[in-house]
């Protein structure tokens, strides 16, 4: 068993009515996301609203994902993700609110489920928010929402926000465009690549050529953490890489306060 704790980076859930999204067509319950954690000794994951909340009702899936956080403290850790279009106002007092009030850790510009080009007023409107509040931006990158979601559509991003913490949500997502995004990080220093839906081979060389310290792993549904997880054991990592990417720096990036669990205490009481 690691002496680290894991942390799944990246993960989506619904609107607490709905059985389904209405983008993805996909939800799950907050109960589902701890079991699967647990079975899989998973310590904490980062949720975040899905792509179907595009009007001003994705204030209360916030809501729900911070009860979640009180419910499991150092477990459950919230995510941002205001439709960009919903205006410069909104989105600022809704990231605003979610960080001082809530406790949220970053922001979540989705160019797929928005139709958000990066490099547009609205995205910078949404910049400029993460940068006021301290925190990094996670941005939707992969073969689905093209051209939008082109990993170079982000180098004007990058050079007019260095100060700006940038995640690469499934660091491309394919072949070419998962290199693209590792010639890119490779390049920008404040470039961070997220693997989820990254094939191994890619992750493998992303830990190469960028370096462990800015991998980050994470599932997107629970039924992808247990691939996830296999994914970092497939991809020749020492131990030390090992703790960084899954867990260490999701960690230091987005100052979590993780309560690592005692698997095999927990293990020992559900027996009993």
């Amino acid at each position: 068993m690691p002496d680290y704790p894991i942390v799944n980076a990246h993960h989506h859930i619904g609107h607490p009515d709905d059985d389904q999204d209405s983008v993805f067509q996909w939800s799950e319950s907050v109960a589902q996301i701890i079991d699967t954690m647990d079975e899989n000794r998973v310590d904490a994951s980062m949720l975040m609203p899905l792509g179907g909340e595009n009007d001003r009702s994705v204030t209360e899936v916030h809501d729900s994902i911070y009860e979640a956080s009180e419910a499991y403290p150092g477990r459950i850790f919230g995510i941002t993700a205001p439709n960009a279009h919903l205006g410069r106002e909104f989105v600022h007092e809704e990231i605003t609110r979610c960080v001082e009030e809530l406790d949220f850790k970053y922001a979540k510009l989705h160019t797929l489920a928005w139709g958000v080009d990066p490099t547009s007023d609205v995205a910078y409107d949404f910049y400029d928010a993460c940068v006021e509040n301290d925190i990094p931006v996670m941005i939707h990158t992969g073969p689905h929402g093209m051209p939008f979601s082109v990993p170079g559509m982000l180098i004007p991003v990058a050079e007019d926000y260095p100060e700006l913490d940038i995640v690469m949500a499934h660091m491309g997502g394919a072949y070419t465009l998962t290199q693209e995004a590792i010639i890119l990080a490779k390049r920008y220093e404040n470039f961070y690549l997220d693997t989820t839906l990254a094939l191994n081979m890619y992750v493998r060389r992303a830990m190469e050529e960028v370096g462990a310290d800015r991998l980050l792993m994470a599932a997107e549904h629970s039924s992808n953490i247990p691939v996830a997880l296999t994914k970092i054991d497939c991809i020749g990592a020492s131990e030390d890489q090992k703790r960084q990417i899954l867990g260490g720096n999701a960690i230091d990036l987005y100052d979590l306060d993780v309560a690592v669990q005692d698997w095999e205490e927990k293990e020992v009481s559900a027996a009993d």
